[in-house]
């Protein structure tokens, strides 16, 4: 059966079940749906690079380093100390999801804050913190997709919105599955989630994970393997202090296609952290011009990607750490000439050899 006559049949089954989701920044009506029957919507990136720029005034990030689907400009807003807003322009749609990495030398962390309609725009705001939990000016990435194409290769997100329900179905406008099938989440403990991706599991892929909420929590992949035919995911999040804490987040899991379901791309997962140079294991590597991507330790927790014929002069990089305990991970920065460096710290700030995700999309 064709895409065509797969978005057909979800058509049918839609259902018009109005749910009101009370989001950090005001409260958004929606329809959902039994899936998304809908042609894909858009997609978009940023890096926000100056983050101290005139409180309220829009500035223009720089256009190798921004994208948007609709071929509009995007644009950042500091609304207040470490708070901004990313303006897509033709993106305005209720629904998919975003990831949000902070940027730079210093341990200061960032999440997603919310992302709503404004008109045919869509605002996406973000939140920074440093490693303590105080709100700080800050350089970061975001990404933003919302897709409805069924079928091409595995991918799949999630709003998890209920952080202390036992188990529950997402909101149908903030999840995707490219099988068609319906995501669940379920909560094994504080801060300990299972996210499951029915019909597209594999001992294989990639995972970013990005805390939601105006507040210093963190979010992490805690690992993910094949159950059966769907994908389990286990996610850990954690205060500023590391203690576990029930928190919100967005999770995508993507196997050979980028973040935003386009080329070029390229993800890794880094397992080897002590290892001076290797090349990542091939079932969770992806690089869209064939060739193998290399991973190498520059010192205590900092590391370069090296995705061969990726256009490292542009795009955007996502960074999630991997694992059950309290590290976490950011960009440090890219260029053609260094690749991808990623710095890991502790909660104390001390840079710590540890394993992450690292997926970069232009």
């Amino acid at each position: 059966m064709n895409v065509s006559s797969l978005l057909k049949r979800w058509r049918v089954r839609a259902l018009a079940v109005t749910t009101t989701l009370a989001l950090a920044g005001g409260t958004v009506a929606l329809t959902s749906t039994a899936a998304h029957a809908a042609p894909s919507f858009g997609r978009a990136y940023v890096w926000a690079n100056s983050p101290a720029h005139t409180l309220n005034t829009p500035y223009t990030p720089s256009a190798s380093y921004s994208h948007n689907s609709t071929g509009a400009t995007n644009t950042v807003v500091r609304t207040g100390t470490g708070q901004y807003t990313v303006r897509m322009p033709n993106l305005g749609r209720v629904g998919g999801t975003v990831h949000v990495t902070a940027y730079g030398a210093t341990t200061h962390t960032c999440g997603v804050n919310y992302w709503t309609p404004s008109g045919s725009r869509l605002d996406v705001r973000v939140s920074c913190f440093t490693r303590t939990g105080v709100r700080v000016n800050t350089v970061f990435t975001a990404s933003y997709e919302n897709t409805a194409a069924l079928g091409g290769s595995r991918f799949g997100y999630v709003w998890a919105n209920q952080p202390t329900s036992p188990s529950y179905t997402p909101a149908a406008s903030y999840q995707f599955n490219s099988s068609g099938a319906a995501n669940t989440i379920t909560r094994s403990g504080t801060g300990s989630y299972t996210v499951r991706l029915p019909s597209i599991g594999s001992d294989a892929g990639h995972v970013q994970v990005t805390a939601y909420g105006d507040m210093a929590a963190r979010c992490k992949v805690g690992n993910w393997y094949a159950s059966g035919t769907a994908q389990l995911i286990n996610v850990r999040c954690t205060n500023a202090a590391g203690g576990n804490k029930d928190h919100r987040f967005t999770l995508t899991y993507t196997r050979a296609t980028g973040l935003l379901r386009t080329t070029p791309a390229a993800y890794a997962w880094a397992n080897q952290p002590t290892t001076a140079g290797y090349n990542p294991a091939p079932s969770y590597a992806y690089n869209s011009s064939g060739v193998v991507n290399r991973i190498a330790r520059v010192s205590r927790g900092v590391y370069r990607f090296h995705p061969a014929n990726m256009p490292l002069g542009r795009g955007n990089v996502q960074v999630t750490a991997y694992g059950h305990d309290s590290t976490y991970c950011k960009v440090d920065f890219w260029t053609p000439s260094t690749g991808v460096q990623i710095r890991c710290f502790t909660v104390t700030g001390a840079p710590t050899d540890t394993y992450y995700d690292v997926s970069f999309q232009r």
